[in-house]
Parts: C-alpha cells; sequence; structure tokens
C-alpha cells in the first residue's frame, strides 16, 4: 500500500499558518474550510517580502458572498462552491461593503429582505435570476443608503399597495447615498415598483435613483414618491400600471427619456406637503400685484425633556412653552446636552506585549506574565487576564500593567481601530492591583467602569433639522432622529425652532385664504334629443373679484359627449351649481358635475432672508388687495419634471390583452398627464401618433402639421408671423 502524502493541516474555521510555520513550496491544508494555502516568495526578485496565500477555485473572498440554486443556507456563502441557497440568508451575514452575487435561477424568499447599508446585490443576467416574494402581504425589499440592486427580475405575487423597493419604515435612517436600482424588471401584479416615502428617511436627501427598471406590473404603479420624497429616473417603462409615475404630499421626480404604455394613467402630481412655515406681509400690495415682502421670522422655543428610543429612533421633545409646530413642519434642534453609555459595550482582545504583567507580590513576585486573552466588562471595571500556562498566582497578589501593553478594539467605533490600555490617563496605569484568582490559568483584577459621558446633541452626524411626526399637546411633539447603538438620557439645555429656509421655485403659497378654480367637468348624464350643442351654465363665484367658469358642450348621436372648460375662473370657496340647457327635443337634460381646483401660487424667485424679511415673487397676479399682516403659509409642491417622455395608448387599461389597440383598447389623451389638487407636471412629450406636446401650452400635431394651444400665442404668433408675411404666406 503506498505511503499517504501528510501535509500540515487545522479544522478550525478561518485558521491560516504563519509565514515562520511553512516552507517556501510548502503546503497546508484547513480540513474546515476546504482550502489550501502556501507561501508565495518574491522577495529575491522584487522586494515584496513572503505572505501565505490562498490557493485553487475554491478561494475564499472575505466580502463577497455567493448564492447559488444549489446552495445550503448552512454554509458560508464566502465562496461559489460554498454559496448560500437564498438572499435572505446572504443578507444575513453580510455588512457594510460586500456584495451579494447571485447565480442563475429562480429563488423564492422570506419577505421583507431589509439591507445592511453599502451592500450591492447583483444577479448574474436579468432574464436568469427572478425573485419571488413569499409574503404576499408585505414589502419585498427594505433599501438603506449607498445600495445597488441590478440584473435581476421580480416575479411572483404582492398584495395592492406593497412594494418591490421601498425604505425601511422600522429602520429609519440619514440618508447619505441614494439606493440605485439598475437593469432590473419588476412583474409582480399590483405592487408599486419603487416606493419613495420621505417619511421613512432622515436627511435633505430623501432620494432613490434608477435606470432602465422596467414595470410590467398590471394595476400597480411603477414609481410613487411621497412625503417630500425625491427620485431621479432614467430609463423607466411602464406597461399596464394603473399609474406610471406619482408625486404626492410633496414629493418630487425627475424623469428623462422614459416611456409610459397602456394602463391608466401615465404621470400623476396630487397636491402638496404639509405647512413648512408661514410668513407676514410687510408691506401693503394692491390687486394685481405678484411682488410681496414677507417677514419670515420663528421664535425659538427652549427644550424641557428628550426621551429617545435607540432602538427605532423615535424620540419625544418637551419644550418649555407651547412650541406651535405641526405634523411635517422641518423642526431644528440645536444644544441639548445628553448622556451616553457609549463605550462601554464588548472590547475585544487583540494582542499584549511581552511581560505585559509585572507581579509585585506573592509566590512569584518579580516574575513577568504575558497574557494570551483578556475580557472588560465596562458596566463593572472587571478585567479578566487569561494565559495559555498556569500563572502561579494566588488571590491578594499584587500586580501592575506595563503601559498600553494590552490591546483592544472597541465598540465604540464598530471596532475600526486598535486601542492600547492601560493609557496614562487610566485609573489603572501604575498602580498595584490585586488580584482575584479564578482558575489555574486566569485571574480578575478591578480596572474601573467606564463613566456616561456627556455629549452635545444633535452633533452634525444626522443633521440639525428633523420632520415632526406627531403633536401630542402644545408643549411636546414626536420626531424620528435615528436608531443608535447606546442609550441617550437628557441632561439639559436645548432649543427648538421651525427650519426655515430661503423660498425656492418648488414651494407653492396662498394668501391669507386658499381659493379654488373650476377644474374638470363630467358628464353624470347625457341626455337625449340634442341636436345642437346646449349652453353651459356655471355659477359665479361669492367674490367681488372673482371671474364664473365657462364650459362648451359638445354633442354626438343627439346626446352630449364631453364638456370642455374654456375659462377656469377664479375666487371660488364652494362648488358651484352646473345648468346644461334643455335638449331641442324631449324632457331628457344632460347633467354634470364639477371639480375645485385649489390655486395655489408658485415661487419663481425670491431675496436671501436679512434680518427674518424675504421678497417674493410668485407666478401669477393675486386678484386682490393684500394688507400688512396678512398671512403666507409656505408648502412644498408635488411635482414631476418629464422630459422626453414617451406615452402610448395610455387610457387603455390594466388588462395585458384588452388594453392593446387590436382587441378594442381606446386611449385617453387626458390621462397621460394628471394634475390634482395643485400638483404639477411639467413636463415635454410623444404619442402614439407622434405629436409632441410641450406641457398642455403647446400641442404639435404630426399628422395635420399644425401648432396649436393656448399659452404660447404672444411668443410665437409675434415672432413666426413677421416670418410668414416676408415670404408672401397668407
Amino acid at each position: 500500500m503506498a505511503t499517504p502524502i501528510r501535509i500540515k493541516r487545522s479544522a478550525v474555521p478561518g485558521k491560516r499558518p504563519q509565514v515562520t510555520d511553512l516552507q517556501v513550496g510548502e503546503l497546508a491544508l484547513n480540513t474546515y474550510d476546504a482550502e489550501l494555502v502556501t507561501l508565495r516568495d518574491r522577495f529575491a526578485q522584487t522586494g515584496i517580502a513572503t505572505e501565505v496565500v490562498r490557493i485553487g477555485a475554491g478561494v475564499t473572498v472575505s466580502n463577497i458572498i455567493y448564492v447559488t440554486k444549489d446552495g445550503n443556507d448552512n454554509n458560508t456563502g464566502l465562496k461559489l462552491g460554498d454559496a448560500k441557497a437564498t438572499i435572505k440568508s446572504a443578507v444575513g451575514i453580510a455588512s457594510t461593503g460586500d456584495i451579494i452575487k447571485v447565480s442563475a435561477g429562480s429563488y423564492i424568499e422570506d419577505n421583507p429582505i431589509a439591507l445592511p447599508p453599502q451592500l450591492s446585490l447583483v444577479g448574474d443576467s436579468l432574464r436568469e435570476v427572478s425573485v419571488v416574494p413569499n409574503n404576499a402581504n408585505k414589502d419585498f425589499f427594505y433599501l438603506a443608503p449607498g445600495n445597488y440592486l441590478s440584473e435581476i427580475s421580480f416575479t411572483g405575487t404582492l398584495n395592492s399597495g406593497k412594494a418591490v423597493v421601498a425604505f425601511n419604515p422600522d429602520i429609519i435612517r440619514y440618508s447619505t447615498q441614494s439606493p440605485y436600482i439598475s437593469n432590473c424588471t419588476n412583474f409582480i401584479t399590483n405592487s408599486i415598483g419603487m416606493k419613495v416615502d420621505g417619511n421613512h428617511a432622515i436627511g435633505p436627501f430623501k432620494s432613490m435613483v434608477t435606470d432602465a427598471y422596467t414595470q410590467y406590473n398590471a394595476n400597480g404603479i411603477g414609481v410613487s414618491i411621497t412625503n417630500s420624497g425625491y427620485a431621479q429616473i432614467v430609463s423607466l417603462f411602464t406597461i399596464n400600471s394603473d399609474i406610471g409615475v406619482y408625486a404626492g404630499s410633496g414629493g418630487q421626480c425627475d424623469i428623462t427619456n422614459s416611456n409610459s404604455s397602456f394602463g391608466n394613467f401615465g404621470l400623476v402630481a396630487e397636491g402638496k406637503g404639509p405647512r413648512t412655515y408661514t410668513g407676514i406681509i410687510t408691506t401693503a400690495s394692491a390687486a394685481n400685484s405678484d411682488t410681496f415682502e414677507v417677514d419670515l421670522t420663528v421664535p425659538t422655543v427652549n427644550i424641557s425633556n428628550f426621551v429617545y428610543d435607540k432602538t427605532t429612533g423615535l424620540s419625544t421633545v418637551t419644550t418649555a412653552t407651547p412650541h406651535g409646530f405641526q405634523v411635517g413642519m422641518g423642526v431644528s434642534l440645536n444644544g441639548m446636552t445628553l448622556q451616553c453609555n457609549y463605550g462601554s459595550g464588548p472590547h475585544i482582545f487583540k494582542s499584549a506585549t511581552d511581560g505585559a504583567v509585572n507581579v509585585q507580590s506573592g509566590a512569584q513576585a518579580g516574575t513577568e506574565l504575558t497574557p494570551s486573552g483578556a475580557t472588560y466588562i465596562a458596566t463593572t471595571g472587571v478585567l479578566t487576564l487569561s494565559f495559555s500556562s498556569a500563572h502561579g498566582l494566588s488571590t491578594n497578589d499584587t500586580i501592575t500593567l506595563d503601559n498600553e501593553s494590552i490591546v483592544f478594539t472597541c465598540d465604540g467605533d464598530m471596532h475600526q481601530s486598535l486601542h492600547p490600555y492601560p493609557r496614562a490617563t487610566d485609573p489603572i496605569a501604575g498602580v498595584t492591583t490585586a488580584v482575584t484568582v479564578t482558575s489555574t490559568t486566569a485571574f480578575t483584577i478591578n480596572v474601573g467602569t467606564v463613566a456616561l459621558q456627556n455629549k452635545v446633541y444633535p452633533d452634525g452626524k444626522v443633521g440639525f433639522v428633523f420632520d415632526v411626526k406627531s403633536v401630542p399637546n402644545a408643549t411636546s411633539f414626536t420626531t424620528n432622529v435615528g436608531p443608535n447603538r447606546f442609550e441617550h438620557t437628557y441632561v439639559s439645555g436645548g432649543t427648538a425652532k421651525i427650519d426655515v429656509v430661503r423660498p425656492f421655485d418648488g414651494q407653492v403659497v396662498f394668501v391669507e385664504n386658499l381659493f379654488n378654480t373650476i377644474g374638470k367637468v363630467r358628464v353624470s348624464s347625457a341626455g337625449t334629443g340634442y341636436n345642437s350643442s346646449p349652453s353651459v351654465t356655471i355659477g359665479s363665484p361669492s367674490e367681488e373679484w372673482g371671474v364664473a367658469a365657462t364650459a362648451v358642450a359638445s354633442v354626438k348621436n343627439g346626446k352630449v359627449d364631453e364638456i370642455e372648460i374654456v375659462s377656469s375662473g377664479r375666487g371660488y370657496t364652494t362648488l358651484p351649481s352646473i345648468t346644461i340647457a334643455s335638449p331641442d327635443v324631449g324632457i331628457n337634460t344632460a347633467t354634470a358635475t364639477l371639480e375645485l381646483v385649489p390655486t395655489y401660487y408658485s415661487i419663481i424667485k425670491s431675496t436671501p432672508i436679512s434680518n427674518g424679511i424675504s421678497t417674493i415673487t410668485v407666478n401669477d397676479n393675486v386678484p386682490y388687495a393684500v394688507g400688512v399682516g396678512t398671512t403666507v403659509p409656505f408648502f412644498r409642491q408635488s411635482r414631476i419634471i418629464a422630459s422626453s417622455h414617451s406615452f402610448e395608448y395610455i387610457g387603455t387599461g390594466v388588462d395585458l390583452i384588452n388594453s392593446l389597440p387590436s382587441r378594442g383598447g381606446v386611449p385617453n389623451q387626458d390621462n397621460e398627464v394628471d394634475d390634482r389638487k395643485g400638483g404639477l407636471t411639467i413636463f415635454t412629450s410623444t404619442d402614439q401618433s407622434g405629436n409632441f406636446r410641450i406641457g398642455d401650452g403647446v400641442v404639435i400635431n404630426q399628422s395635420t402639421g399644425t401648432i396649436s394651444g393656448d399659452f404660447y400665442s404672444k411668443s410665437l404668433f409675434s415672432n413666426i408671423t413677421p416670418f410668414i408675411l416676408a415670404l408672401g404666406g397668407d
């Protein structure tokens, strides 16, 4: 029988020999990791030091985690041959800076899956990697700052309103870098492909970005941006969605080179966010002014208590006097003194210098010992030193420790750096201390506890401005300042005040009272017997300066087919009446209903705030006189800014087959862009007929070669007409 070749080996996970343990050309095997190592000697040729390196195809890479269909969640995941079976298991061992690589296959996952910050999740191929949520009543992936998702298809089922990717509502983080979704496809019916809820993030950038993200999610929403969230989008394709892109409650979306096909609605902007602050008019203005001087001064209130939940980040702030804050306002917190148990977490032993322990009394007096391990409990002050052989000491023998002779890592900085101990400033430095023997190879000494530390908060690491979540009473409010590893207890001090910034484009205001215009008119009963277009009368507003809206009806097959607003009027505070004239034949009169649209004025420009005063210019004239002391509340408008957007057959519905024109699907151009309750969409677009639109004001009809619209007449007509006349045109 042949003699087997035996090499150095270890069964300890992750253990590798030192350079001095191997000769050049010698191998060592870790039988647990199934990895071979050897010496690499390049010193003679390059001057690079000799080192121990892994060899072979099964090499472990510490920051790449593999997932394969034939993997096992009991595996390490650190090499392809030892891969995990599910993404969730891989995420469970991942940390900041890791990459999870998913091989071809379909993976059923226990959602939600919460990704840690700065983690990349990358599939082998968009077409060959699909992930399926196991829980339809929960969101799929919760994203954190710096996440990257690529080359994945999302399939299966989610309940209506559940999201494929969203911020984590349970761990609300300060957003330092937007999550990025690239080259993915969502096939999940009813789902929200990307949900950007600003209530679930902290900081000025409550945002996500995406490129090449296709939404084939029938009856769902492609991208939803709400609560002052923000999204930048390139190459988004929505197909048969109920809504392609939705912005509400102050959300904003910038979208370029994208497409909305079929479905109910393309781009929908609705309403505004909560009131952010209120200005006071300082100089009276005549009717039809568009420029106003406003005082934006806000009071500062003193904080008397701050109760913090480190797990959720939710904090209850108590003020010494009524604060006047409302839900959704940004509030600046400053100057609180908090007590924190920073540094009392685990200390991990790394090394000790030779002879670190000097025995002062007892049978071993005059000898030196070198610890092989050490543990420290900060709350009790007990330091346990262990040794590889018997130390020979008895209880009450005394020792001293050499300065900076024992090295730890500390929970205070997430174990990122080495901390030599004891420092010259530590209580134990140079002090003779009695030991308590716990075994022949270990004893303890008391080196003092880590005192609670005072710190000024906020310190700027998560900013200074936080949103008001609730207002329990006049002198308290709650806000989320983000989770932390340490408890914080209020000591004293601190102030709070509404965060006021220079008014900007993207904000809207109204002056004293909110008035309305007439939006859409919907025919509720078409009537019969109409041979010609009947007159339509809309009731007048109650304000003196108000103007009644006007509309015209169109008739088809003896019925009122549509009513179009000619003038939306102004100054309405209540819903007016609408009356349609009687038919030419019979008594079956048509009826209709009206929609009120609130009148907000958009900020065009403003001056820097000086001594609390800013002069603002709005996008339209205010038709009534404004006196000193008039209030001007400011809001963030829900906006979509879309450049080169393609609409194809919008309004044909969410059924994948019956929405096709060949199966009777009829598009509705009114549903391409739908601004609701003061929301605004700024866009350029083309449709399935090649017609080009610049917002609602200019339409270039490709088939007729005509330009039409209401808003361009002054600039376009005055420039083009002389040119036509010069050429001899009519």
